[in-house]
Order: structure tokens, then C-alpha cells, then sequence
């Protein structure tokens, strides 16, 4: 058999499956953990644009197309460098393990694809669509009772703020198993800490300007908001020409 002459069997399967879920599970919860954790700085600063810039706190979770955040640096698809590089690592170290323990290599093959895929499923394909309106999941009564449980976790890790400005809970993205284990689980939302959001923004330097630079990013949310600075803009040149205009107009005094 073609399988005995590779030294495959179901079981060898399955299990390699089921553990590389979970080795992918644990590493994006870590992954997730560590960009919130402000361990590197630029990292944070990348993941934060998401969160603080494209989907803060004034903005809404949900439009019909998912606004990216990596517009002007570099990306894969719309992954940034502070996943991919993390990522890459961990997929080095695991590749390396498998070696040393002398894992069959079509086991480390499936174990690789696994750990390739599952992160892109889960932390870039379902994630992106937790922000967009009428994803076919919610359609579905299979998926639609965990999908919209999920999200709504999601939401809540969106708007959990410490005092120090971190986000401190729900790190899972359609699981939240390790966040059980690790006790980073929040069933419900808190009122949103304002102060912790200014004291990010301030260690991070992200500004609501810096919107207008993401190429592609929720154009429609921030027309008004531009639109608004521009008004005041013109305002402000207009009444420094009419004061230049009176003071032109007002005699000078003699000064002896």
C-alpha cells in the first residue's frame, strides 16, 4: 500500500492534525498577547492602527468591505509585518522541533501546511470578516449561533481598555480556549476607559490625522471629518483677512 510505504497511518494523521490546531491556536493567543503587550513597541504600534485608528472606540465594527490597516507599509495580502514576522519565527521553530525529534517528513509537510493554514483562516480570513456586515456565516444555521458568539467576544476585546491602555482580554479569534486557561475571558462589555485610550494614543503617537494617510481605509467614515476640518480651515483664513483688512483701515498713531 502507498500509505505503509510512506509510514502513514489514520491515526498518525489525525493526530498531527489535531495538534498542530492547537499548537496554532496557542501561538496566534500568544502572538495576539504579545502585540498588546507593548514588549515591541513598533509591533504594538501596527496592531494598534487596527484598533485604535480603523476600529476605535468612535468608529463602527462593521461596514460592508473590511478596511484595512497596513496601507503605505509592508503587507502581505492585509497581514503586517508584526504578524508576519512573529509568525515566521514560530514556523521556523516548529519546523526545526519536528526535526529534531525526528518527525516523519510527511507528517512535518501536513504539520507545516497545518500551521500555515490555520492562522490564515482563522487570524486573517474569519477575523476580517468579523467586521463586515452580511457575512454568509450568519446565514447559515451550522455556523451562525458560534460565528456571531465569537464575534460578539471579538467586539469585546475591541472596546477592553485597562487604565495602562492595553487591551486585556478575549486574545482567541473563532476559539477562545486558551483565553479560558489563562483567565483573559470577558463575557460581557465594560464601559469604555477613556483615560487608558488617551494614555495609548500618547505612547503609541497615533493621531485621528493619520487616517487620512491609509490609502483605502474607510474613505466614507472620515469624509465627514475631513470635510469638517476643511470648513474649519477656511474659516480660520478668513477671519485672519478680515482682520488684516481692519487693521489696514485703522489710522496709525504718532508715537513721540
Amino acid at each position: 500500500m502507498f500509505y505503509a510505504r510512506l509510514h502513514v497511518t489514520f491515526v498518525g494523521v489525525i493526530a498531527t492534525l489535531v495538534d498542530s490546531v492547537v499548537v496554532a491556536e496557542f501561538a496566534g493567543y500568544c502572538l495576539h498577547r504579545l502585540l498588546h503587550s507593548d514588549k515591541f513597541p513598533a509591533l504594538s504600534r501596527g496592531h494598534l492602527i487596527h484598533h485604535f485608528l480603523v476600529y476605535g472606540p468612535t468608529q463602527p465594527m462593521r461596514a460592508g468591505e473590511y478596511h484595512d490597516a497596513t496601507d503605505h507599509r509592508f503587507s502581505l495580502d492585509n497581514v503586517g509585518i508584526e504578524w508576519l514576522a512573529p509568525s515566521a519565527i514560530i514556523l521556523l521553530f516548529c519546523w526545526a522541533a519536528m526535526g529534531l525529534l525526528s518527525v516523519l517528513p510527511v507528517y512535518q509537510a501536513l504539520s507545516l501546511c497545518t500551521l500555515l493554514g490555520w492562522p490564515i483562516l482563522m487570524f486573517s480570513y474569519l477575523h476580517d470578516r468579523m467586521h463586515t456586515e452580511n457575512f454568509w456565516m450568519t446565514r447559515v444555521p451550522l455556523f451562525r449561533s458560534w460565528f456571531l458568539k465569537a464575534r460578539r467576544l471579538h467586539d469585546i476585546h475591541h472596546r477592553s481598555v485597562n487604565s495602562k491602555g492595553f487591551m486585556d482580554t478575549n486574545f482567541g479569534i473563532g476559539f477562545y480556549i486558551f483565553d479560558r486557561c489563562f483567565r483573559t475571558l470577558a463575557k460581557r462589555h465594560r464601559a469604555f476607559n477613556w483615560q487608558g485610550y488617551q494614555s495609548a494614543i500618547e505612547r503609541y503617537g497615533l493621531d485621528e490625522s493619520e487616517l487620512v494617510s491609509l490609502r483605502g481605509c474607510s474613505k466614507a467614515l472620515f469624509h465627514k471629518e475631513i470635510g469638517s476640518r476643511t470648513v474649519s480651515q477656511n474659516t480660520n483664513r478668513q477671519m485672519f483677512n478680515q482682520m488684516n483688512t481692519l487693521r489696514q483701515g485703522m489710522p496709525r498713531q504718532n508715537v513721540h
